[in-house]
């Protein structure tokens, strides 16, 4: 029996894994995979784009717990991983590192989907740091009696996210436009208009240099230098 093709989203808040949603569909249609998601925090200071005024972060923390869940459903996320951390706090720790180091560890994931080292958020540029320590330690045998046994990730993948990045990889997801934008608009709390359009007019963008033809939306990729992916191995 062949065994299973696992992937990890790691992620800082509730709605961070649509920068990849879309190559995340397509590993699980054509390629098989199992999609799995870690996200760091609890989001609780994100805001209600049609609101005039503050919620109460008890409010948006429930809302967005909502949305997330509904929508790691619709993206066929067969388990999340939420390590509730303080939104807009989260904080590089050995903690958060050796938490992360045991959930890859168990789930095995040939690709790990990261934040990337140049975003302006400050609490992904932390759950980049921490995943990317993260997949060098499970690799290694530091503590391996508490967090399992060490795994070697093949292929760790930065999204693009809402800033252009310099790219390595793009992928074609225009089989997945469309199911995208609707995962997208399950965040009603965060989806504005403005926002959709400017995630689609990127991925048309990211299309447009695939140069091929029926080719229209893609998602732009870096590669991690400090992780090097190992070819022409069995």
């Amino acid at each position: 029996m062949l065994k299973n093709k696992n992937l990890l989203i790691i992620s800082a808040h509730a709605d961070d894994h649509i920068a990849c949603a879309g190559t995340v569909f397509k590993l699980e249609k054509e390629s098989g995979f199992n999609s799995y998601e870690l996200i760091f925090t609890n989001s609780e200071l994100g805001q209600d784009y049609k609101a005039k005024t503050e919620i109460d972060p008890k409010t948006v923390l429930k809302t967005r717990a909502k949305e997330l869940n509904k929508a790691s459903k619709f993206l066929g996320i067969k388990r999340s991983f939420s390590l509730n951390q303080s939104d807009l706090g989260l904080t590089y720790s050995k903690d958060l590192v050796f938490e992360t180091v045991k959930i890859i560890r168990k789930l095995e994931p040939e690709i790990v989907f990261l934040h990337n080292q140049y975003d302006a958020h400050p609490d992904h540029n932390e759950a980049f740091k921490i995943g990317l320590t993260a997949i060098k330690i499970a690799a290694m045998g530091i503590k391996k009696e508490t967090l399992g046994k060490p795994f070697r990730v093949l292929m760790v993948l930065c999204c693009e996210g809402m800033l252009p990045i310099k790219t390595q990889i793009l992928v074609d997801i225009s089989k997945y436009s469309n199911q995208k934008t609707k995962l997208f608009k399950i965040y009603k709390s965060q989806a504005s208009s403005k926002a959709i359009i400017f995630e689609k007019g990127l991925a048309q963008i990211r299309g447009y240099h695939l140069r091929k033809e029926n080719s229209l939306f893609a998602e732009a990729f870096s590669l991690q230098e400090e992780f090097p992916i190992i070819l022409f191995e069995k």
